[in-house]
Formats: structure tokens, C-alpha cells, sequence
């Protein structure tokens, strides 16, 4: 459990449970207000069950005496048959949840002020406008019915001031707000005591105002009451909006729903006035002030209130943009089209394609200034995650820069991002293989799916799975946050599983050339030690046993025999050397045995005049790696004596931060380049040689760059990693 500062006290907020169809419901077991007395709740419970009893039989006197659901809609039966039904039961409600939460006796004695309202109007009605004039009961039904619907106007501010844990916000300024009710309270008792005497025919709406001081004072007693409770009523809707900026979270959602609730009645009220007298607006918009109260204080659905205003005012919008648009173009078109035939309709057929066009365009800017006013932190982030979605059309990504956007967004510094490949392995965005991190008590776990499956087709055994997201878990205001950002950021997610993939692919492509390379040095060291020990050892042997016959017999043989057998010798010797060069793949036998430097010491040295060496590297490397860079350079000296004869050539080799740079400068005409690596004819300057190095270097994970402007000088560059 948490704990909450609830207009300003500390609570500990219970914890959420989930209903079966998957909507939150948070319940508080006592209220901080105290825990009341059983006996309370059964007073409320009474009151309800009576208030109920009261208005049903007011409903079955009036509708006895004739009434039509035109005068229940639009007169104050209807307005206070809801109010006497629903408000006690919700203070009842209010009271079984939260037994110390005053409000729900505010409820309760509204409700039923307007129960005795409704039955006082129907019974005086009853006696004196339909039936004979007199009647048990009488006057003291047409007295209640001149006061008793002032107290629930002049306990409304109460419910603004107490909402939603039945106290005051904290601060004396809210405790001189409270001032209004007890002035307007007595304002009533005086209206009540002073009307007393005119009971009965005279407190019919049709009877004229009494002459005397004692009316005249209950006029300005009214005015009192209205004063008051405007000025109640202000001050509780300011309380209101201090606790929309002030206080914890929860309250605030509650404020919002206090708020839409009291809006969407007032505008279903106009709406019933103006619009449909008939329809029973006013009665939806006093139930849905209702509701909203009862979701507010019971904290059901608490945190969908946000996307309700914002689907509310959207729709809302567009509706009033619509129809505004479509009497415009209707009258306007009617009046250019007032002499044609059919005109009418082509202007009514006119406007309503001009109000349908307009219904898309406005929703996208509507829905934007609407998330920019009412939903700030849901509209920066999904804006930013845009943002990023059209920079992809024109900028290429950066590994790890999306995982970076969402991570901003979202305000989760150690958001993790991983992509499923067709395999089902997951890797993150630089194609790395990679594990979902086991997740603590703060991190959430989220799937991501693609909405068009893998490929179009769904082939694989991860079909439709783009990855998976861990960031923090989100608190029940946020509860809409990542879906909008999710579904914000599904090209770029898309995207980037592409990349993923994609450099999973290069990567085992490059270890592939790499193992090529290595087996191609391990089969030729294979092959160079079978000569040595096999072939060669044969030849040698086989010129030993020669010499050794020609020295032992010498003097029998003939004289042209000498010669013959010293030219047999030397024949094997040269075979024996050209075993070991094509054994070694002319690697000398120092590149083994003592590293790169040494080799290319050697190979400089063997090399013509006018070759300098600048540097060496210091430490030894894998054998394919120097076995490369050696190649590089052969191939470098060996083009220079080719196109550059009597040209100054130098060597470098160095090695720094994880890279062994080898490079061959000569002084010559320039015009070399790397021949294409597919079929064809070679470009101009193009040759087989530096093709087949290249490859080469790349297998080793490096790269060859050959700059050669014409007139020169031509550098052989060879980048090989070897960290």
C-alpha cells in the first residue's frame, strides 16, 4: 500500500482489486472522518427506502389526477422525482462504504427535502386544483410546498465544499466558505415560519401576493437564499479547481469527475430547455450528475474520467462544427439556388458534403488541441515518438536511438527494448543476442505484436511478435500513456526489428567469411606440413643418397655421370624449395615464428631500393589477422615495382584503439581501384589482385581503401579489427 496526502492528510490508499471484466475498482473500507455508528446507516437506509415510498405515491396521486409525461419532463415533478429517488440511496451507498463521510447526509436530507417537496406539490394539487377544494391534509401540503424545495439548493454548496471525503480542504478560507450555508438554511427557516399564515388556496401559484410586511419579508428571504447559494456554489467550485492543481492524484481524478458530471448536466439541461422540451434531457442530465458523483466517491472507474472529457469534448466539437457548417452552407446555398428548380435540395444535398468533408481534417486537429490542453503528458510524448517517425523518412537510424525515444517518452531512463527474430531468439537493437532482464517490483513486461503479421504472411514460429518492452510500471493516470506511445511508434518498431534482423544477418555473414579465411590458413598449414613431412623429406633424402653413392663410387663411374648426377642433386634442391614455398603460400616462415614486424622487416628488406619502413606494430596478433595485413603489403610493394619502378614506396603498420592499420604508399602515376565483386569485366586500372584481398580484409572483419588520384600518389590501406 501507498500512502496519499487527500486534501492534505496523509492516508494509505487501499489497493486496487480487479473486477472479472478487467475494470479496476478501488474500495476504501472507513473513511478518515471517523467510522460512524451503525445505527447511522440504518437511519440512511430507512430515509432512502422512505424517500422512495414517498415519491412513488406522489407519482400515483399525480398520475390520477391526469398526468402527461410532458408535464413530468419539463415541470419540477420530474427534476425532483430523480433528486428524491437517487440522492438518499447514494448517500445510503456512501454511508455503507465510507460510514464517516459526511456527505452522505448531505445526500440524504436533500433527497428527501425534494421527496416532501414532491409529495407536498402533488397532495396540494390534489386537493385544490383537482379535486373539491378541501381536504385532510390540505394546507399543510400547499404550506410544505412553498418551502421545502429551498433546503437542497441551500445544502448544494456542501457537496461542492466536502467532496469527495466529507471535510473541508484544509486552509481557514474554506472553513469561511462554509458561511453561505447556514445563511441561506436561514433564509428558509424564516420563509418557512413567515408563510405559515397564508396556507392553504392562498399559496397557489395563480393567487395573488398578500398585501403586509410578513410577504414582503419572505420575498427578500428568498432573494437571501438565492444570493447565498450562488455565492456558496461559486466558492465550492473554486475549492474544486484548488484541489484539480493541488491535490494527490486520486482526488484529482474524483475533482474531474465532480466536474464532468455537474458539466455534462448543465449542457443536457440547456439541451432538454432549448432543443427537446420533450425528451427528457433535464431528467438524463440530473442522473448523470448524479452518476458521476457516485463514480467519484466510490472510486470506480476513476481513471477512465480523462479519456471520457477528452472523447466528450472531441466529439462534442465536431458536432458543433458540423452543424454549424451544414446551416451555414445550407442557408447560404439555399439563397443562390432560391429560383432554381430542385434548388432546396441540391443546397441541403450541398451542405451535407461540405459537413462530412469536414469531419475528418477537423477531428485529427481537434483531437490535437484537445490532448494539448487536457492531456499534456499523453500529447509530449506521443508527439515525440511523431516526431521521430517522420525523421525516418528522410534521416537513417541509429542503432539504440528508438529504444532512446521510447526511454524519453515514457520517463524511463532503464526502459530495455528487444526484438524477436524469425527464430524466436531476441536480440537487442544493434543485433546482439539478448534475454528478457528478470523483472522486479517496479517493471512490467509488454509484448509487441505487429499489426500485419511477419512478412505479410506470418511465416515463422514467432510470426506477428516484434519484441518485447520492460519499463516501469505505470501509475492509474498514466494508464493510457504507453498504448499511446505503442501505437505512435509502430512503423519505427517495425522499423527498427528490420535493422535488428538485418544486422543479425550481416554479422553472421561476416563470422562466416571470417571462418572461410581461417579454415583456408589452417588448410595450408595443413598442406605445408604434410609437404615437409612427406614429399620434401622424400626429395631430400632421395639428393643425401645421391651424393652419398657419388662420393662412394665415383672413381667407377664414368666421367659424363658426375655431371649428371651433381645436375640430379641440384634438381631436387630446387624441387625441395619450391615445395616449401608452395607449401608456406609464400608466408615467410618469420610471420609464424615471430609476428607481423619481423615479416615485413624481412619483406621490405627483400624489396628494391627506395623502400622505407615508418612503423611496426608492438604486439602480436591471431595468425589470419597477420597473415592479412603481410598480404597487404606483398600485394602493395609487388603493385608498386609493378606500375611504379624507381618510385619512393613506404610501409606502416600500427595498431591503436583495437584497429591494426597497414598501409603501402607509392610515389606512381595513380589510377588504381578495387575491381567490382560480382562478374564482369574489370574497370579501367582494375585488377583480380586487389579484388581478392579485399575479400580478404573483409573476411576479417576489416576493410581495404585504395586511393589513387591519376598523377598520384596511391595509398593501400588495409583497417582490420583486432581488439
Amino acid at each position: 500500500m501507498t500512502r496519499l496526502v487527500v486534501d492534505g492528510d496523509p492516508r494509505v490508499d487501499q489497493p486496487e482489486q480487479r473486477t472479472p471484466s478487467g475494470l479496476s475498482l478501488s474500495r476504501r473500507a472507513h473513511s478518515a472522518a471517523g467510522d460512524g455508528s451503525p445505527w447511522q446507516r440504518w437511519v440512511l437506509w430507512l430515509l432512502a427506502a422512505g424517500s422512495g415510498a414517498g415519491t412513488a405515491l406522489a407519482i400515483v396521486v399525480a398520475v390520477r389526477d391526469g398526468l402527461t409525461w410532458d408535464r413530468f419532463v419539463r415541470g419540477d415533478l420530474g427534476l425532483s422525482t430523480v433528486l428524491a429517488v437517487t440522492l438518499p440511496l447514494l448517500g445510503a451507498a456512501i454511508a455503507h462504504r465510507e460510514p464517516g463521510n459526511r456527505l452522505a447526509w448531505v445526500f440524504a436530507v436533500t433527497g428527501a427535502s425534494r421527496m416532501v417537496f414532491t409529495l407536498s406539490m402533488a397532495w396540494a394539487g390534489h386537493i385544490y386544483l383537482t379535486g373539491p377544494g378541501t381536504g385532510p391534509g390540505g394546507p399543510v401540503a400547499s404550506w410544505l410546498s412553498l418551502w421545502s424545495r429551498l433546503p437542497a439548493p441551500a445544502l448544494a454548496p456542501l457537496l461542492l465544499l466536502w467532496f469527495p471525503a466529507g471535510r473541508l480542504p484544509p486552509g481557514r478560507r474554506w472553513r469561511l466558505a462554509q458561511l453561505p450555508v447556514p445563511v441561506a438554511l436561514a433564509a428558509v427557516v424564516v420563509v418557512a415560519a413567515l408563510s405559515w399564515p397564508y396556507r392553504g388556496p392562498r399559496t397557489l401559484p395563480e393567487a395573488p401576493t398578500p398585501p403586509g410586511v410578513a410577504p414582503a419579508i419572505v420575498v427578500v428571504a428568498f432573494g437571501v437564499v438565492v444570493a447565498a447559494v450562488l455565492t456558496g456554489l461559486s466558492l465550492g467550485l473554486a475549492s474544486l479547481i484548488s484541489r484539480l492543481r493541488h491535490a494527490a492524484p486520486v482526488v484529482r481524478q474524483q475533482v474531474k469527475w465532480q466536474l464532468f458530471g455537474g458539466g455534462a448536466g448543465v449542457v443536457l439541461n440547456l439541451a432538454g430547455d432549448v432543443v427537446a422540451p420533450r425528451a427528457g434531457l433535464n431528467l438524463a442530465g440530473t442522473l448523470v450528475t448524479v452518476a458521476a458523483m457516485l463514480l467519484a466517491i466510490e472510486r470506480y472507474q476513476l481513471w477512465n474520467v480523462d479519456r471520457l472529457i477528452n472523447r466528450t469534448l472531441v466529439y462534442g466539437t465536431l458536432t458543433v462544427l458540423a452543424a454549424a457548417t451544414y446551416a451555414g452552407c445550407a442557408a447560404g446555398l439555399g439563397l443562390v439556388t432560391a429560383g432554381l428548380a430542385h434548388g432546396r435540395s441540391v443546397a441541403v444535398a450541398c451542405a451535407t458534403l461540405a459537413a462530412a468533408a469536414l469531419v475528418s481534417p477537423a477531428r485529427r486537429t481537434v483531437q490535437a488541441r484537445i490532448d494539448r490542453w487536457f492531456d499534456r503528458r499523453r500529447f509530449d510524448a506521443v508527439d515525440r515518438v511523431r516526431a521521430y517517425a517522420d525523421r525516418l523518412g528522410t534521416t537513417p537510424a541509429v542503432p539504440g536511438e528508438l529504444r532512446d525515444v521510447l526511454a524519453a517518452a515514457l520517463r524511463d531512463p532503464e526502459l530495455v527494448l528487444l526484438f524477436t527474430l524469425d527464430d524466436g531468439r531476441l536480440v537487442d537493437a544493434t543485433g546482439t543476442p539478448a534475454e528478457v532482464p528478470a523483472r522486479a517490483a517496479t517493471r512490467t513486461e509488454r509484448r509487441l505484436t505487429s499489426r500485419a503479421g511477419r512478412d505479410g504472411a506470418g511465416r515463422g514460429p514467432a510470426a506477428g511478435e516484434l519484441g518485447a518492452l520492460i519499463c516501469r510500471r505505470f501509475p492509474p493516470h498514466e494508464a493510457g500513456l504507453l498504448d499511446a506511445v505503442l501505437a505512435a511508434a509502430a512503423m519505427p518498431l517495425e522499423y527498427a526489428r528490420l535493422q535488428a534482423e538485418l544486422r543479425v544477418q550481416l554479422a553472421a555473414v561476416q563470422a562466416s567469411r571470417g571462418r572461410i579465411v581461417a579454415a583456408a590458413d589452417a588448410e595450408r598449414r595443413r598442406i605445408e606440413r604434410n609437404l615437409h613431412d612427406g614429399a620434401q623429406q622424400r626429395l631430400v633424402a632421395l639428393a643425401v643418397r645421391l651424393r652419398s653413392e657419388q662420393r662412394r663410387h665415383g672413381d667407377a663411374f664414368d666421367p659424363a655421370t658426375g655431371p649428371l648426377l651433381d645436375l640430379a642433386v641440384d634438381e631436387l634442391r630446387a624441387a625441395v624449395e619450391d615445395l616449401r614455398a608452395l607449401a608456406a603460400g609464400l608466408l615467410p616462415a618469420a610471420l609464424a615464428s615471430e609476428g607481423l614486424g619481423p615479416a615485413l622487416r624481412e619483406l621490405v628488406d627483400r624489396a628494391p631500393a627506395g623502400v622505407r619502413l615508418l612503423g611496426l606494430p608492438e604486439h602480436r596478433h591471431g595468425p589470419s589477422l597477420e597473415a592479412t595485413g603481410w598480404f597487404v603489403v606483398a600485394e602493395g610493394l609487388a603493385n608498386a615495382a609493378k606500375h611504379a619502378s624507381g618510385a619512393w614506396v613506404t610501409v606502416t603498420a600500427s595498431c591503436h584503439e583495437s584497429c591494426l592499420t597497414v598501409a603501402v604508399v607509392d610515389g606512381g602515376v595513380g589510377g588504381a581501384v578495387i575491381g567490382p565483386d560480382t562478374a564482369g569485366p574489370p574497370a579501367a586500372g582494375a585488377g583480380s589482385g586487389l579484388r581478392g584481398l579485399a575479400d580478404r580484409v573483409e573476411g576479417c572483419g576489416g576493410r581495404l581503401v585504395v586511393t589513387s588520384p591519376p598523377g598520384g600518389p596511391t595509398e593501400l590501406r588495409a583497417e582490420l579489427p583486432c581488439g
